[in-house]
């Protein structure tokens, strides 16, 4: 989180918006509803990958809880 970590949310947002008038300005509805949808699909990519490695972190740590109990239960023999 480092590049963000340090971005309150409302100047997140006012980040975005700016972005969004920029990236838009002078062209036409066409390219801009192509750039929306083009835009929306690299989120919904990013999200997805995001869910995943938050998915592996959370099975590695539940792997390494039933390791250590394990482990607990071999010392307590």
């Amino acid at each position: 989180m480092s590049t963000f970590g340090s971005i309150t949310p409302e100047e997140l947002s006012l980040l975005a918006n700016l972005v969004a008038f920029q990236l838009t300005e002078g062209k036409s509805s066409d390219d801009n509803n192509v750039l929306g949808n083009f835009l929306t699909a690299v989120a919904a990519n990013i999200l997805t990958i995001a869910a995943q490695q938050q998915n592996l972190e959370s099975l590695k740590e539940k792997q390494d809880q039933i390791k250590n109990l394990k482990n607990q239960i071999k010392d307590l023999k």
